[in-house]
């Protein structure tokens, strides 16, 4: 029903013109030619100004190459026997216009479906066409070096008869090509396509049998040309227009598609990594747990072999049983960081508001106070409140500050600095040293598990707290790095989520009065 009801207009069309024929062929011609150039004209105009928009180039050089196929039939139309604008070539002009403009046609509906899958440079392709048309009509103008199509009184030539077969065997090929990539098309503009491409081949083969530019063969063919360039219009010009997302933007919603299938493979792999991080993390734990039985019946069997047989060892016995005994210290606290650090990633947190002045003040109290030392000169700036897990964030400061006491503990005076600074509206905090420092070289390293950038011999840790410190600020939605040189200490930041910290100050008013003394950048 819906050919048959788009068919009427065609219908009425093609009769209107029929009748002009009874009052002159020269305007039957005119007329059907006028209508093919306005379709010719008006694809280029639709898909010139939807460039932009299409990522299927076929249609945007269909478009590029009618312009110019209707160039050439608007010469066609003018050099047409009794048009009165070059009565001196006569009626080869025309014919030989007519075979140059189907070649053209012909071999760029072939040539398009190569961009189907790649991209057009419309200006390079504009120009391309402009070149070879220019020559082409050179040819048939000045130079006068294209075959001749028609000898009155003798009709066409066979060159032109020739011709009008390979153009039909070029059409045939691009249908194929077109049912081959026939998933880059709606079904509907397929079907019109094809249509459009069939009907020009059974034009072609009109063209070969006329003996006359005014006999019926001649306006048999102009008929199927109407229906040709009608049928590409509905294609292309209207389905466009009506029907914009099955056709301009056919290849959007393929893409879109595309990108939700992607999205879903995406997702079934977080979630296949959730679980096997889950399952690394609950091994992790059990392995760490399962360690300690051993680890308790090598600590007390030296214990005991120490007090029991300790005078008969020798000094060399001794020193070896010291050193199982360290080493044993040693693989206790490797595995007290190893299960903190797999805790990190499975503790709850409760997320509430953060005085984080006196979380700094407790942190610094109790490490202190497990420093015999007590030498370490630290100032705390006034910082604002955070939001997240007090208990989290306490694990946080407690390894950075620790970490900081730790290696400038060797300096004359090891001076630490806990601070605060607003950065693009977020919160930065940090802990600032001025101990042995690290070579930024190796700054990706320093968050890593057992990574450590100094010997064992000089500062004593197991190259888990770093770890554990990413793996908290990371639940936080926050980040942490640091920045050091060589001999000049080091400064740790962290952030918390931005958002949230925002969220806290509208919804409990907590104003920045607290921390105007760091609105400024980063510490010198």
């Amino acid at each position: 029903m819906y050919y048959i009801l788009n068919a009427i207009p065609l219908l009425a069309l093609l009769f209107g013109i029929y009748l002009t024929s009874f009052y002159g062929y020269l305007l039957f011609h005119s007329l059907s030619e006028t209508f093919s150039i306005v379709i010719a004209c008006g694809i280029f105009m639709v898909v010139w100004n939807a460039r932009r928009l299409l990522n299927n180039h076929y249609l945007l050089f269909v478009g590029i190459a009618y312009l110019y196929v209707g160039s050439i039939d608007f010469l066609h139309m003018l050099a047409f026997k009794g048009m009165g604008v070059f009565e001196d070539y006569g009626a080869n002009l025309p014919t030989q216009l007519w075979v140059a403009g189907r070649y053209v046609e012909a071999l760029s509906l072939l040539l398009a479906t190569i961009f189907l899958y790649r991209r057009l440079s419309h200006l390079r392709a504009f120009a391309a066409y402009g070149i070879a048309v220019g020559l082409l009509l050179l040819s048939i103008f000045h130079w006068e070096v294209f075959p001749v199509c028609f000898v009155e009184g003798a009709g066409l030539t066979p060159f032109k008869i020739y011709s009008e077969y390979v153009i039909c065997l070029i059409l045939l090929a691009a249908i194929g090509l077109l049912i081959l990539n026939s998933r880059y098309f709606d079904r509907k503009v397929l079907i019109l396509l094809i249509a459009s491409i069939s009907t020009a081949i059974a034009q072609e083969l009109a063209f070969t049998t006329y003996l006359s530019v005014y006999g019926p063969s001649n306006m048999v063919g102009h008929f199927l040309k109407i229906v040709s360039f009608y049928l590409l219009y509905k294609a292309i010009i209207e389905t466009s227009l009506v029907y914009p997302y099955d056709l301009l933007f056919r290849e959007l919603k393929q893409s879109e598609a595309e990108s939700r299938k992607v999205h879903d493979q995406l997702q079934e792999h977080a979630l296949k990594l959730q679980e096997t991080n889950k399952e690394l993390e609950s091994f992790a734990y059990t392995i760490s747990h399962d360690l300690r039985a051993p680890l308790r019946a090598i600590n007390g069997f030296s214990r005991m072999l120490s007090d029991d047989c300790g005078p008969s060892l020798g000094v060399e016995g001794k020193r070896r049983l010291a050193v199982i005994e360290t080493n044993a210290v040693k693989m206790g606290a490797l595995i007290d960081d190893l299960l903190a650090f797999s805790r990190a990633g499975r503790a709850a947190m409760n997320v509430s508001r953060v005085d984080m002045n006196s979380l700094v003040a407790d942190v610094v109290e109790t490490l202190k106070a497990s420093h015999a030392d007590g030498k370490t000169d630290i100032h705390v700036d006034a910082l604002p409140a955070a939001h997240g897990d007090p208990a989290l964030i306490r694990q946080v400061l407690a390894n950075l500050i620790e970490n900081a006491m730790k290696f400038s503990r060797k300096k004359p005076e090891p001076r630490l600095e806990v601070g605060s600074f607003e950065r693009n509206g977020d919160r930065v905090y940090f802990v600032k040293d001025n101990g042995v420092g690290f070579d930024m070289k190796y700054h990706d390293k320093l968050f890593g598990v057992f990574n450590r950038l100094v010997s064992e011999q000089e500062f004593e840790g197991t190259g888990v707290g770093m770890a554990i410190v990413r793996r908290l600020v990371s639940r936080h939605g926050g980040r942490v790095w640091a920045e050091s040189k060589p001999g000049e200490g080091a400064t740790f930041f962290f952030t918390l989520d931005g958002k949230r910290r925002r969220q806290l100050s509208a919804e409990f008013g907590v104003r920045n009065a607290e921390g105007k003394k760091d609105q400024g950048d980063s510490p010198s």
